[in-house]
């Protein structure tokens, strides 16, 4: 069992941890990540306003998000306490949008999600980079044990991204997402924190 002392500096230090996740400013070699912040929406809604892209980005019902339906959507996934959302500026302009939530820094593990605003941005390596800078803030600063990532059978981009980023395919869960009346299978990828410091992609 744990003694008392040893819980209140495990709580010190997941409070610290959680400090820096609204705390974030991230700087690659092209990309800055950062928290959201209330002048990004413009960038998002045209994004959240795309029933195409919201095929294979949401992992629930398809839909669009209009302004006052976008602020609430944003305030569940950011709720600084076990969910956070980080914009991707490239530029200085808002590019992407990194999700980290299901947060668990006592078990040292996290989910994580990535997308480029726009069709320009793609292509240019930019979803790598953010990605590969906030991996090793998660697991370097916060020193997280694994990360999680689910991806929708299809998301052809998304599973090329996680593979190359070392992440491991770990499970599926059958005709998990309903489109009409299709159904597509959830796909479960994992990250250790020894694999990504080994780059172990075999």
């Amino acid at each position: 069992m744990l003694d008392n002392k040893h819980f209140i500096t495990e709580k010190i230090q997941v409070n610290l941890f959680k400090k820096m996740l609204t705390g974030t400013f991230l700087q690659g070699e092209r990309v800055l990540i950062r928290n959201l912040e209330a002048k990004d929406y413009d960038a998002l809604s045209i994004f959240f306003a795309d029933e195409d892209v919201m095929y294979y980005y949401l992992p629930a019902r398809q839909q669009t998000f209009s302004a006052r339906e976008l602020d609430e959507l944003l305030a569940d996934w950011n709720d600084l306490d076990t969910s956070f959302v980080f914009t991707v500026l490239y530029e200085q302009r808002p590019v992407g949008i990194i999700t980290c939530e299901s947060v668990d820094l006592e078990m040292g593990h996290a989910e994580v999600g990535i997308a480029l605003l726009n069709a320009v941005e793609r292509g240019k390596g930019l979803a790598s980079e953010a990605m590969t800078v906030f991996i090793n803030f998660l697991f370097d600063d916060l020193e997280l044990h694994r990360i999680n990532a689910r991806i929708i059978s299809g998301n052809k981009d998304s599973f090329k991204l996680f593979e190359r980023l070392c992440f491991r395919h770990e499970g599926t869960q059958r005709e998990y997402i309903r489109r009409g009346s299709t159904y597509l299978d959830m796909n479960i990828f994992g990250l250790l924190a020894r694999d990504w410091l080994q780059k172990d992609c075999k």
